[in-house]
């Protein structure tokens, strides 16, 4: 069945015959808050916040899970991360009984191309498993040099040459996998750069020192690249009159690489940036505070394009908030979304990972730590190479700080904040609590809230088909390392 809708223009939208454009960029380990159009007046991001701008800002933007290849799993798929096998691992395959949208859209009539960091399972060659998901390469214009730790890949470039080839008689999807601000960082760019590090805000859980302010700079100078690549690519569909047809969704997969970020379920590891345009079909200047998801994206997409969406997505297509002409909270259906966490590096005794589940709403996180007497970021003295001890969080010159000051009296607080074991339950209010320090999981006065919440968690789980809902955990056999 077709639905006609009209955008803000009052122009009827028929995805039979006005399929969008498409553009998908996902940067590598970036938290929400840290681009100018969340507020931030340290790191400037004018191409992103031009797209806010002209579309809408997600308040409430999630992803799956806060590990590379498992967050861009269920963004192919469209489907929770516990849902993917092998895929709901760092260092897993996806499955070809999979539905993937960019295939789904290139059988359609798309033309399909990426660049830069796609899935990349770390497995390759293994029967019945997807090895390369998203359409054809581009990668043949590199920079003649980078910053360290920067990738020389000219995003910008390969996506005019990705242009050039399109077909002018399809619509297109070009996916760019940005591959910063991951780790590791040229040592104080940020400065050098002019980032002014009095402006940076430092998140209660990490030490307010001049070492950690400048890592923070460093690491958003390279959200400062990642954002000069994606205004290349503006300029190229504007100079092509494409841009006014082409959906254009920024995201990042999972959140900053530092101590209580990436690899958990707090708010600075799985909270992402998300600003998607559509010049005249999404009216623009809005904030939407609807949780959403980044396993929404898949049927959203093809939703747009008049696909249908295949009954093993667990996503929901958000096009009623796209054409929505409102702010706030429009969708009273969307309530909460989940975020899941099974494994990350092999940093813990026999390769076991860290199992917990979250469930979020505007003002409220609850998680569920399943096996709490492990440590939730790994081990201190058990090293892994290129991730070192504590392996769930990338060797930075943050961690390095806390590893030298782990056994002072004074530093107690911030440390098992970071690397220490947590009870089963945890509860946040993000309202009064916007780094997730106090535990209210405990406390008499919420526990209404928390069992709201857990049970909404579980009824979610059990209708997702989630194997921990079963009493099951496929994952511990999970020890790929290649």
């Amino acid at each position: 069945m077709i639905f006609i809708v009209c955008s803000c223009t009052g122009n009827s939208y028929d995805p039979e015959t006005m399929r969008p454009n498409i553009l998908l960029v996902i940067t590598d380990d970036q938290s929400w808050e840290h681009a100018g159009c969340y507020g931030d007046d340290a790191v400037r991001t004018p191409a992103t916040d031009l797209i806010a701008t002209e579309g809408i800002r997600f308040d409430n933007a999630y992803t799956a899970c806060p590990s590379c290849s498992p967050s861009r799993a269920s963004v192919l798929s469209g489907q929770d991360s516990y849902r993917l096998e092998e895929g709901g691992v760092l260092t897993g395959f996806l499955r070809d009984k999979f539905a993937l949208f960019p295939k789904l859209l290139e059988e359609n009539g798309y033309f399909v191309g990426s660049t830069g960091k796609r899935y990349w399972p770390r497995t390759q060659n293994v029967e019945g498993a997807v090895d390369e998901p998203i359409g054809i390469v581009f990668e043949k214009h590199r920079l003649e040099s980078a910053p360290e730790g920067i990738s020389k890949n000219n995003y910008s470039a390969n996506f005019d040459d990705f242009l050039d080839q399109a077909p002018g008689d399809k619509p297109f999807f070009f996916w760019v996998g940005i591959g910063e601000p991951h780790l590791k960082y040229q040592t104080n760019r940020g400065v050098e750069i002019g980032i002014d590090t009095s402006k940076i805000r430092v998140p209660a859980f990490l030490p307010d020192v001049p070492v950690t302010r400048l890592e923070m700079a460093d690491y958003m100078s390279e959200i400062e690249w990642a954002d000069d690549a994606i205004g290349g690519m503006i300029e190229s569909l504007k100079s092509r009159g494409l841009k006014d047809n082409t959906l254009i969704i920024i995201t990042s997969d999972n959140g900053m690489p530092f101590p209580r970020s990436k690899a958990t379920l707090y708010d600075h590891g799985v909270r992402m940036p998300l600003v998607i345009s559509w010049s005249n079909w999404i009216k623009g200047n809005r904030i939407i505070t609807d949780p959403v998801s980044l396993i929404d994206i898949a049927p959203t997409v093809l939703d747009l394009a008049g696909i249908m969406t295949p009954e093993q997505m667990t996503g929901r297509s958000i096009k009623n908030l796209l054409f929505s002409e409102k702010s706030g909270h429009i969708d009273k259906d969307r309530e909460f979304v989940v975020t899941t966490f099974e494994k990350h590096t092999l940093c813990r005794p026999d390769s076991m990972g860290f199992p917990r589940r979250a469930i979020h709403t505007g003002d409220w996180t609850y998680i569920v730590n399943y096996e709490p007497d492990r440590y939730p970021n790994g081990n201190v003295d058990l090293y892994i190479p290129m991730w070192d001890v504590l392996g769930d969080t990338d060797p930075s010159r943050i961690k390095t700080y806390f590893k030298e000051n782990m056994t002072k009296t004074e530093f107690n607080t911030l440390w098992e904040l970071s690397f220490g074991k947590v009870p089963r339950e945890q509860l946040f209010n993000k309202k009064n609590d916007p780094d997730m320090i106090n535990n209210l999981a405990n406390n008499p006065g919420f526990k209404a809230i928390k069992e709201e919440l857990r049970e909404k968690l579980e009824k979610y789980l059990i209708e997702t088909d989630d194997p921990r809902s079963r009493g099951e955990s496929p994952w511990d056999n999970y020890n790929l390392d290649k």
